[in-house]
């Protein structure tokens, strides 16, 4: 038989070996959007497992578009996965983008995400009809993945408690994670 600190030790040993942030983080039951050679990142929210999507918005020669080079929206998973474009509210006090031509650097934008101010975040074109969105996270210059955002709901405004960035460092080609407490 088994003691019941030789178990606790089996299944610490188990779950640091097959639990890393990235999965501790991440909600397993909500739907991935599929990768198409214009994802950038996508954002998902504890609310539900409506995301929404950061694409890149080419021309027919596969330049980013100057005017406007980030195409936002939804895939409502809870609405039979359909895709609808964000509504002027969210585009100001949640999801939007704006984005800034670098001088000097053709095809590389800052970006500023409405759904947070506390990162910088650089558009840089790399090849026709393929962008990259770079960023820092943990301590790291990454590639963005992806962002999980848990808020409480329960007020009139939602209140974010935390935001967590997912990405992969472009010279290691690791996965990095940070977990960033707004309160």
């Amino acid at each position: 038989m088994i003691s019941i600190t030789k178990t606790t030790f089996v299944l610490t040993m188990l779950f640091s070996l097959f639990w890393s942030p990235m999965r501790l983080a991440e909600n397993p039951k909500y739907p991935v959007p599929p990768k198409t050679f214009k994802r950038l990142f996508y954002i998902q929210r504890n609310h539900n497992e409506n995301t929404i999507v950061y694409d890149a918005n080419f021309d027919k020669q596969g330049r980013l578009k100057s005017n406007n080079p980030v195409h936002v929206y939804w895939i409502r998973y809870q609405e039979h996965g359909q895709t609808m474009p964000l509504r002027t509210v969210e585009k100001m006090f949640a999801y939007g983008v704006k984005t800034t031509p670098i001088k000097g650097k053709p095809g590389e934008y800052k970006v500023d995400l409405v759904a947070t101010d506390k990162r910088d975040f650089l558009l840089k074109q790399i090849a026709p009809f393929k962008a990259i969105i770079y960023t820092t996270i943990d301590g790291q210059n990454a590639i963005l993945d992806h962002i999980y955002i848990y808020a409480d709901n329960s007020g009139f405004w939602p209140k974010v408690k935390y935001v967590e960035l997912f990405g992969i460092n472009p010279k290691t080609k690791k996965n990095v994670y940070e977990k960033m407490i707004t309160e």
